[in-house]
């Protein structure tokens, strides 16, 4: 999908289900600017549950993520962090915050005290957008935060919030055709990202005559809704006979990328659904584990020889979010230790 300027007009958030304020049948918040001062922000919702996060005046999303924390403060943490850092954050504490702050960066910097821009420009653009923020505990150049948030409160486990997050992915993907910018691992072609802090990289701009990101390359086309988990045809594709999870069966996979699902062989429940780069070796890692001494039986599609993880991760997340649309749950095993 091509990137197009936004309008300088306000968006009516009932235009796009996705920027509603009760998309996904949750009670999301009004949406509030990053750039907001304190009052205004609290009324982001102190509770778990999940949040958005687009661009001032856009009709389109960055991220939808989902925490086990209180969002307000989720929120406050990230919107400091964007503002303060003149390095690209690491991707620990905030995953997500490498990939905004590198959107933000084309964008460029303000110095403090400087007025807004008379237009509000697409982040894409490598202009200059938003307000500037008048500096209080950080002195320097401050970054023209053009984002703004919304957040819904969600009680439910670990499982149930990252559903919830799945589905709304999934649901975004179905009525935009595309995926938000910054999940699935998805980044500015022109940057490279930041590592934990641990591992000490810290990503940036890439010179002039280095090649894109991968990761800022297109989404692929969502899958197409239709059948049931279990259906050889599920989301339109070709999935194979379930076989035995042993090693005769997984050494006739041919090589390559691809989707796969674990079912229990007595209930015939789906109980995880994967992506792999190299789906054999996937599937030889799941012989060796127990499945807590179920009788395993798997399925698969194999999408190409070579496949970009964050298109990998898009279709996955397709059949869990449709799983979710269907059974209000995800796969017993889906994610199991918060992962």
């Amino acid at each position: 999908m091509s990137f197009e300027p936004l309008q300088e007009t306000a968006i009516d958030p009932e235009d796009r289900d996705y920027l509603s304020y009760n998309w996904g049948g949750l009670p999301w918040s009004p949406w509030i600017p990053f750039s907001a001062d304190k009052h205004a922000f609290h009324e982001i919702p102190r509770e778990p549950g999940l949040y958005r996060i687009k661009p001032v005046c856009g009709d389109y999303l960055m991220y939808v993520g989902e925490t086990s924390r209180a969002l307000y403060q989720r929120l406050q943490d990230l919107r400091i962090e964007l503002r303060n850092c003149n390095q690209m954050p690491w991707t620990d504490p905030h995953a997500e915050a490498p990939a905004l702050w590198a959107w933000q960066d084309a964008a460029g910097l303000k110095e403090p005290g400087t007025s807004p821009d008379p237009e509000v420009n697409d982040p894409r653009d490598d202009a200059d957008s938003g307000e500037s923020i008048p500096s209080q505990e950080y002195e320097g150049p401050v970054r023209a935060l053009q984002f703004e948030c919304s957040a819904a409160p969600l009680d439910a486990s670990t499982g149930g919030r990252k559903g919830m997050e799945s589905f709304l992915l999934y649901k975004y993907r179905q009525e935009r055709g595309e995926s938000t910018l910054c999940n699935f691992g998805r980044f500015h072609p022109r940057y490279r990202k930041s590592t934990t802090r641990k591992e000490g990289r810290r990503g940036g701009k890439l010179a002039g005559d280095q090649k894109d990101n991968p990761a800022g390359w297109p989404s692929i086309t969502p899958l197409e809704i239709g059948g049931k988990p279990g259906d050889s045809d599920w989301m339109g594709l070709e999935w194979a006979d379930y076989m035995p999870v042993d090693v005769e069966h997984i050494e006739g996979i041919a090589p390559g990328a691809g989707l796969y699902l674990l079912m229990d062989a007595g209930s015939r429940e789906i109980l995880y659904i994967g992506q792999s780069a190299d789906l054999k070796k996937s599937l030889f890692n799941s012989c060796r584990k127990s499945g807590d001494d179920r009788n395993l039986k798997f399925s698969y599609q194999i999408i190409g020889q070579s496949v970009l993880p964050h298109n990998l991760k898009e279709l996955e997340n397709d059949l869990i979010g449709n799983f979710f649309e269907l059974f209000r749950k995800v796969p017993e095993f889906q994610f199991r230790g918060g992962k």
